[in-house]
């Protein structure tokens, strides 16, 4: 029974036969839907950033924050997108050598140095986002409570994305270890 099947798929093969152009539009990485979904979550952040830059100075009275807190701000803010342009130009394009095993660690190369770049720019845009907001407050106890929090939930958030960063590297490893496994 088991040959009947095998000689019937034999036959098969060559059916189906795609163009060129379908080939390589089924192999291009930017048609990959993680990278769609990180270009979709991009734009909304990148969209949300410059709606804050927009409205922070009328709506967060800005001018009655100290200088250095809108300048830090801005700035963060602008790294901040800048860093997941970057981010996302990097995994959009993740070939960068002669052989896949080549290109693999040199991906992997670049996987990390990008996640410690993207990571620090969380970390200094939150925490400029904490320190305008928190520079002109008369503290309480119970405002201390609430910083704490927030300082807490930024750690938390930088140490989430932190996570994503090592399993996606961790998976680049272990395709490596098959790689020297296979060729062994």
């Amino acid at each position: 029974m088991e040959l009947d099947n095998i000689k019937s798929n034999w036959k098969k093969t060559g059916q189906g036969k795609r163009n060129q152009t379908e080939l390589s539009m089924m192999t291009k990485i930017k048609n990959h839907s993680n990278i769609k979904r990180m270009r979709i979550k991009l734009m909304i952040e990148t969209t949300m950033v410059i709606v804050f830059l927009a409205v922070y100075y009328k709506g967060f009275d800005a001018n009655t924050k100290p200088l250095w807190t809108n300048i830090l701000l801005v700035i963060t803010s602008i790294v901040y997108i800048i860093s997941r342009f970057i981010g996302w130009f990097v995994l959009r394009n993740p070939i960068k050598g002669d052989n896949l095993k080549e290109s693999l660690i040199s991906f992997q190369n670049t996987l990390k140095r990008m996640s410690i770049f993207i990571l620090l720019t969380s970390f200094l845009f939150g925490s400029a986002i904490i320190s305008f907001f928190t520079s002109s407050i008369d503290f309480t106890q119970g405002k201390y409570f609430i910083l704490v929090g927030m300082i807490m939930t930024l750690i938390l958030l930088v140490y989430l994305s932190n996570r994503n960063w090592l399993k996606r590297i961790e998976g680049i490893k272990k395709t490596l270890v098959e790689f020297d496994n296979v060729t062994e």
